[in-house]
């Protein structure tokens, strides 16, 4: 598993939060976690604004609640908590695979798991909302849900979802067809 892991786990960069102006990097490396900031001058004092770079490897940022703190100000506490939990070693194998293994992956869920796994996270809503997903024949027979709750779905996925429940019901109908003519054939004869 950890050839699925490159060098760089996380890189997230933001403006800090109203009034100020300044411009803050996080990458969290398999060694270390480097939090760059880049200070918005006056532009009429004519500075050249120098990126403060601050390394600490994964022991040292674990234990420097003042680094934390800044972070969970700067980032946010979901931010801080998923950086403090690669440093732990805590890895998010699923979105580091391939697309190919992914989408494998994916066509064997249900209707309803595809809807949930899609709100996780970007990388997921973009592969449930992808063509190659709804091109492989994904949404085979295992889905058999009648209704459709569309609740926190983005649009894309909520009319390939809504396409998708109209043809499993056609389909299921078609074959219920079927099997009533298979079986009224055998009484018939």
């Amino acid at each position: 598993m950890s050839s699925l892991l490159s060098e760089c786990l996380y890189e997230i960069s933001q403006q800090a939060a109203p009034p100020c102006k300044d411009y803050h990097q996080l990458t969290v490396t398999q060694t270390q976690v480097v939090f760059k900031v880049w200070r918005v001058s006056c532009p009429l004092r004519h500075e050249k604004p120098q990126p403060a770079e601050n390394k600490k490897s994964h022991t040292d940022f674990l234990q420097d609640s003042h680094a934390q703190g800044h972070i969970g100000r700067v980032f946010g506490p979901h931010t801080l908590d998923y950086v403090v939990n690669l440093c732990w070693h805590r890895y998010d194998y699923l979105v580091r695979l391939p697309d190919w293994l992914l989408l494998n992956i994916l066509s064997f869920l249900e209707w309803a798991d595809i809807k949930n796994i899609s709100q996780t996270c970007k990388r997921l809503q973009q592969l449930c909302c992808s063509e190659g997903f709804w091109a492989q024949g994904t949404a085979g027979a295992r889905y058999g849900q009648s209704e459709v709750t569309m609740e926190g779905v983005s649009p894309t996925l909520q009319r390939r979802l809504v396409v998708f429940h109209r043809r499993q019901v056609l389909s299921r109908l078609a074959q219920q067809q079927q099997h009533s003519k298979r079986k009224n054939s055998v009484w018939h004869l």
